[in-house]
């Protein structure tokens, strides 16, 4: 009987040879670039996308409080749909730059906006809300439903 050995190529690419032109094919320039700006979407994109949300429930009603400093009231939304509050925060920018040696203009515009739903509880009166903004805190109110006491009859 023959040894397989003998049929077997000698000259097979090692592999560090493949791992190292794996290596160069995504340290390229334009393929590294784009799995930076990946790395970059995904790692940063989500950081704010939430708007900092308190609860506060008191005998008579139910408090919600979001921090909102530098935001005009202008640029608040608040929605309510079935037993969610939606509360919306939209900042629009439009700078536009001259340069007078060259007479070239710029214009940059940026949007950006955020939104948070919170459930609120089944017990409160969502169409009474009353909303007040100062400082940079938001502060909703919602009245609760009268509970009315039953007395039990001996």
């Amino acid at each position: 009987m023959k040894d397989n050995k003998d049929n077997l190529p000698q000259n097979r690419p090692s592999q560090n040879n493949l791992m190292t032109s794996i290596d160069a094919f995504f340290s390229s320039s334009p393929i590294k670039g784009m799995l930076q700006q990946m790395d970059n979407f995904f790692g940063h994109a989500f950081t704010e996308a939430s708007l900092p949300v308190e609860t506060q429930e008191t005998t008579g009603e139910f408090i919600v409080i979001c921090k909102l400093p530098g935001i005009k009231k202008e640029q608040i939304t608040i929605e309510t749909f079935d037993r969610y509050l939606t509360i919306g925060v939209k900042n629009e920018e439009q700078l536009e730059t001259i340069d007078e040696t060259t007479s070239f203009i710029s214009n940059s515009y940026s949007m950006k906006q955020q939104k948070r739903t919170i459930p609120v509880p089944p017990y409160v009166k969502l169409n009474a809300l009353q909303a007040n903004y100062r400082d940079g805190l938001l502060q909703i109110r919602i009245p609760k439903k009268n509970i009315k006491q039953i007395k039990i009859d001996d």
